[in-house]
């Protein structure tokens, strides 16, 4: 299988987690599928867009206070303070198929939380295209969240997995959470979503 590998910049990032009935929101510090998949398919259009990717460095952390309104009243409600990450770099693969090959070698485009305000403005480089041999996967630790319905797009084989939840988006008005495999899994997997992995073979 093959995928293509950008390199992306932002000068401020939040990809929040969702906290029920918390006043403090922290980052995560992954890119989740549901993220960039969303972002990319929302942007580019199509359907069959697949992409994760993690966070290589960052230069500091900030912090964000907000009063998020109530749609139907209009009132706000309680304060709630939202973290990100400053001067931000990392990495993306995409699943290389047809509805891809349209996508530019350089492109800009909002990520994660609080756009509106003017934080996940990112720019994405095309590095190179990444082609992956099934029988020779690596051994390690996960390095971002994917539901467990496209683990098979990424060659993902869990070991001892961390699940948790991520929010998917199913209309314009309407998400569902899904069971996903959480960064920090122990896993075998092509070698850039393995943190530390070593070379094994891998067959079923």
């Amino acid at each position: 299988m093959e995928y293509l590998h950008y390199t992306f910049q932002s000068e401020t990032l939040c990809i929040g987690e969702r906290i029920k009935k918390g006043t403090f929101r922290p980052t995560v510090m992954t890119i989740p599928y549901t993220t960039i998949t969303g972002a990319l398919k929302s942007y580019f259009g199509g359907e069959e867009i697949h992409a994760v990717g993690y966070i290589e460095s960052y230069d500091s952390k900030d912090y964000l206070t907000y009063s998020p309104r109530d749609r139907r009243t209009g009132v706000s409600k309680i304060p709630i303070s939202l973290e990100f990450l400053v001067n931000v770099r990392g990495h993306i693969y995409i699943l290389k198929n047809k509805e891809v090959e349209e996508i530019p070698d350089r492109f800009e485009l909002k990520l994660g939380a609080l756009r509106v305000k003017g934080l996940g403005c990112t720019h994405f480089i095309k590095n190179s295209v990444i082609e992956v041999d099934t029988n020779q996967l690596e051994y390690g630790e996960l390095n971002t969240r994917i539901p467990l319905e496209h683990l098979d797009k990424f060659l993902i084989k869990p070991i001892k997995p961390i699940y948790g939840y991520l929010l998917k988006p199913v209309s314009l008005s309407e998400a569902v959470y899904v069971k996903s495999l959480f960064e920090g899994s122990e896993v075998f997997a092509p070698w850039f979503l393995t943190k530390g992995g070593v070379s094994y073979g891998y067959s079923r």
